[in-house]
């Protein structure tokens, strides 16, 4: 592999997996993480050089835990360095390797990248294995961090560069994507599919009766329970304050209160 190669991994621990490769010497080239989960949301404007609708989305999903200040700050700065690599990637296009797990925002990803990049610009995609499930934690999605690093070093004889035609389909799915995209997105068999957002509301509302429990034992606990799909726990927070707005949930304290998370349980 060319030390010209840029290696593209979704999300933070992702990237970190491939800078450990690096450090290890089984990397050549740098390493960028693509710090946006295009799995859940609205697209229309995620490709744009100024995000609105999506910068918006985000912004309320991690305003949901108001206990932790400083967290949006923190995203914000990670994204606009991304962003920034991003932008200087489409200007300057050097040879690019993106990195697949198994779930629709590695998928959206490579789709995007292969809308923007052009044509010139050599892409290759490194289809990570399943990880080897411990019985009973088995997941449909699954994504390179999820793997140890050994069985990462073990892929890299399978990059494999993209033909014009697979590019060119990815780039069609992604403008359907950017035009279509609402709700939530997985992977399902070969495809992407999409559900409301409100599709894990039963689930959370299960998980609590009349007791208070804190939010994020409420939310760990549905997050464990879901199975189907890469679901980030900054989405499920944020489903959880809608069904606090609406009254489904009760609160014991406001949220961020003395900079505490609340308590809460089931609504009237």
């Amino acid at each position: 592999m060319s030390a010209n190669r840029l290696h593209v991994a979704v999300g933070d621990s992702g990237a970190g997996m491939l800078q450990a490769l690096r450090r290890d010497g089984l990397l050549d080239g740098e390493v960028l993480a693509f710090i946006e989960d295009l799995s859940a949301g609205p697209l229309l404007d995620a490709d744009a050089i100024d995000q609105g609708l999506r910068l918006a989305w985000h912004q309320q999903l991690l305003q949901a835990q108001p206990w932790l200040p400083e967290y949006e700050d923190d995203w914000l700065r990670r994204h606009q360095v991304s962003r920034r690599a991003l932008l200087r990637l489409l200007e300057q296009p050097r040879p690019l390797t993106v990195w697949l797990g198994r779930n629709a925002g590695d998928h959206l990803a490579l789709a995007l990248l292969a809308e923007q990049l052009p044509a010139h610009c050599p892409l290759s995609v490194i289809a990570v294995p399943e990880p080897a499930w411990q019985a009973g934690d088995e997941m449909a999605e699954w994504s390179l961090a999820m793997l140890p690093l050994e069985r990462l070093a073990a892929c890299l004889p399978q990059q494999r560069p993209l033909s014009a035609a697979e590019r060119q389909a990815l780039a069609a799915q992604w403008r359907h994507w950017r035009e279509h995209g609402l709700g939530l997105r997985r992977w399902q068999g070969n495809a992407i599919v999409e559900a409301p957002l409100e599709r894990y509301d039963a689930l959370l509302l299960e998980q609590i009766g009349a007791d208070l429990l804190a939010i994020q034992r409420l939310v760990g606990a549905a997050f464990i329970d879901i199975r189907e799909a890469l679901v980030s726990s900054d989405f499920l927070f944020w489903r959880v304050q809608q069904l606090l707005r609406t009254g489904r949930f009760c609160a014991e304290s406001a949220a961020g209160a003395a900079g505490s998370s609340p308590r809460i349980r089931r609504g009237a």
